[in-house]
């Protein structure tokens, strides 16, 4: 790569740009360090479940699993549906559902019956009845501390008991829809099955009993409240003096349901306890593995909370079955899914729940060995990341002024103009004016902060992945123009340094997309850098042009116009067919590469590569990315080898191929949540097997040359 002393300036004062992106990531980096506690908190309601299926008590399970690792039991309030669920002997009904039996009168005192039929007690009303005083007075002593006096009511007689909840429509829960047609298959209307209501589930009171439970053995409790968007006034106060009665020092808000508690409008009381006694607000991971569940008001609450908050990850159905997975003997790969949200999505809370003993089952795996095992090996695994099983803390807030991302963009938007004029290899001295666009690109971050930070984050991936294949490309032009016949030693050599060196490059905008996004709102995921796929895209034009530019221009001409005029020339070429198969393979490739990034596709790996990865993950700190270290790193030896054979189209598609390396390493850094060290370990890992990969792919296509040469002498 030839640079003039203009070159040389700009390039200077990108290192002094980069400089401020690497004092960002080197407090990011320590930031990281202190965040090396992961928590295994129990969920009640499952474990309880758990343990009557397992012939054990619930007690004995929670001694063994606090010695397995776990920290702490969360425990919901109770509601009308978990008291049913536990045999209380309850009746509850929708009054709308109610009525549509036949003599549904004769289940009602004349008073209620009445009241129904006077239209005071509604449709979307639910009504309790029990014959047992005690429950009937835990219930009321429940409402009448959580909630208005408007709220509900209660009637007697005999020895029944009825307490009607006020409701309205936004209650009811529906199932799935019915739909009625003619004889000749005609819709006639569609009918909504009514399933639930939410005041079955609202709170009514928490069970001293199960709190005591998980206290004797030792574990922390994480109450879970519930809240109840129409009448919530009272609920935080109800969430404070709970924790005071059964001496609980809280430390982990875990939300139950879809919004927090007191939320619309009554948040603060929540927040100032928050605040006060410093308890953590946790954001649950969503089930695609990219960014959080949506709750209502829990991302204010997090930001009003100095983003005091840490990531959970809830053990989905699907997982807790995948017992005896690709092939292991036990719960390994349940254990690999808890240690990679640990390590490499800056989990810090495991929301656990037992085994299934297959996936798609509901029967539970209850040997105790397997369990240890599989804890015992996690805490091994993840001591050489330097983390513990324990009680967790929440994550420092971090964030990066405007003037310092102004810093960083200077640098990226004079990258963007060193690549332009590179790639279209221009040599006309006024087109340096263009460096000058890097002093109004520097003060958009004092304007426009949040666009500023993902647009030249996206610049930044783009540009630098772009400058590593201006790299690596002008140079093996140079061998491929070399008259001087290289050794095979020789050319690993070369392909070592120019794949080392694109690597490097990639890394320095790494580094720039890293320190533009240090900030904690990406670190908790409450934000994402959106332009991963679209960072993988860009670079193959770029990758086209400099193709067009320096490879098919064989005249030299201006640039642009040897663009236009190779275009037109490769459109009318006859195609023969082994060009279109090889072009559709590299389509299929390039579909697969792309879907392949995140998890929101149905393409996923399959179980031989997952089997694979998994064997890497043991033996190695951090996996490398398949494709940099199989497909894209040793592309750039063949690409070499190919050049030195003076191979036109052989050449091409290996450079092609490589292309996919630069983006994919600075895509790895791509994932802010993800630690720093983890990706640098994870490059630098896959650079080794790619160089160890790539000189066998010399000495392999080396030989094929060699036997292809003596058919073609014998054959002549």
């Amino acid at each position: 790569m030839k640079v003039n002393k203009i070159d040389k300036i700009v390039l200077l004062l990108i290192c002094i740009s980069l400089s401020v992106g690497l004092i960002t990531i080197y407090q990011r980096v320590n930031i990281e360090k202190q965040y090396n506690t992961a928590e295994i908190v129990l969920d009640y309601e499952e474990m309880l479940k758990f343990s009557e299926s397992s012939g054990q008590s619930l007690g004995w399970w929670f001694e063994n699993f606090k010695d397995y690792g776990a920290n702490s039991v969360a425990i919901q309030e109770e509601t009308i549906n978990l008291l049913i669920k536990k045999g209380k002997s309850l009746r509850a009904d929708i009054v709308s559902e109610m009525i549509k039996n036949y003599n549904w009168e004769n289940n009602y005192s004349e008073e209620v019956v009445s009241e129904i039929k006077n239209n005071n007690i509604d449709l979307y009303d639910a009504i309790i009845t029990t014959k047992d005083k005690n429950l009937y007075e835990y219930i009321v002593n429940g409402l009448d501390e959580r909630y208005s006096e408007q709220f509900y009511k209660t009637y007697s007689s005999k020895d029944e008991y009825y307490i009607v909840l006020n409701g309205n429509i936004e209650d009811i829960y529906y199932g799935n829809s019915e739909k009625v047609i003619t004889l000749e298959g005609k819709g006639v209307y569609e009918n909504r099955n009514i399933v639930d209501s939410r005041l079955f589930n609202i709170g009514i009171g928490y069970d001293e009993e199960k709190i005591n439970q998980a206290k004797n053995s030792g574990l922390d409790v994480v109450l879970r409240p519930i809240n109840y968007p129409s009448d919530n006034k009272k609920l935080a106060d109800v969430f404070i003096s709970s924790n005071e009665k059964f001496g609980l020092v809280p430390r982990l808000y875990i939300v139950h349901g879809k919004e927090i508690l007191g939320y619309p409008e009554n948040e603060d009381k929540l927040l100032n306890y928050i605040n006060e006694y410093n308890i953590v607000p946790v954001l649950i991971e969503s089930a695609t593995q990219r960014e959080h569940l949506e709750q209502d008001g829990l991302n204010k609450l997090v930001e009003k909370s100095n983003y005091n908050s840490l990531r959970a990850f809830t053990m989905w159905d699907y997982i807790r079955g995948r017992y005896k997975y690709y092939n292991y003997e036990g719960a390994e790969e349940i254990e690999n899914t808890m240690f990679r949200a640990i390590t490499e999505r800056n989990i810090r809370v495991i929301y656990f729940k037992p085994f299934f003993i297959e996936e798609g089952s509901s029967k539970y795996l209850t040997n105790a060995d397997e369990y240890k095992d599989t804890f015992d090996s996690l805490t091994r695994r993840l001591e050489k990341h330097d983390i513990k099983l324990g009680q967790t803390k929440s994550i420092n807030e971090f964030h990066i002024g405007a003037k310092r991302i102004s810093i960083l963009s200077f640098g990226i938007v004079l990258a963007a103009v060193f690549l332009f004029i590179k790639m279209f290899n221009i040599k006309n001295k006024h087109f340096n004016l263009l460096y000058l666009f890097a002093v109004p690109g520097a003060i958009v971050p004092m304007v426009m902060r949040n666009i500023a930070e993902k647009g030249y984050a996206l610049v930044a991936a783009v540009v630098f992945s772009g400058i590593a294949i201006y790299y690596f490309m002008t140079n093996i032009k140079d061998v491929f123009d070399s008259s001087k016949s290289y050794s095979n030693i020789q050319l690993m050599i070369k392909s070592s340094i120019i794949l080392t060196i694109s690597v490097i490059i990639s890394l320095v905008g790494a580094v720039f997309v890293d320190s533009m996004l240090s900030d904690v709102r990406y670190m908790l995921e409450m934000d994402i850098f959106r332009g991963v796929k679209l960072s993988q895209i860009v670079p193959f034009g770029v990758f086209l042009v400099i193709y067009l530019v320096y490879f098919l221009n064989k005249n030299n001409e201006n640039a642009f116009k040897s663009s236009i005029n190779i275009a037109k020339t490769l459109l009318n070429k006859d195609i023969k067919i082994y060009y279109a198969i090889i072009a559709g393979l590299i389509g299929i490739v390039g579909y697969v590469y792309i879907s392949r990034t995140g998890h929101e596709t149905n393409l996923q790996p399959s179980n031989i590569e997952m089997i694979f990865r998994n064997f890497m993950e043991n033996v190695l700190l951090a996996r490398p990315r398949t494709k940099e270290f199989l497909i894209a790193f040793p592309a750039i030896f063949a690409a070499v080898f190919s050049a030195n054979k003076k191979s036109d189209f052989f050449t091409g598609i290996f450079m092609l191929t490589a292309a996919i390396g630069t983006s994919s390493v600075i895509n790895t850094f791509s994932h802010i949540r993800t630690p720093i060290y983890l990706s640098v370990a994870r490059t630098f890992i896959g650079l080794g097997f790619g160089i160890i990969i790539g000189c066998i792919a010399i000495l392999l296509m080396n030989y094929i040359y060699l036997l292809h040469k003596k058919i073609q002498e014998r054959l002549n």
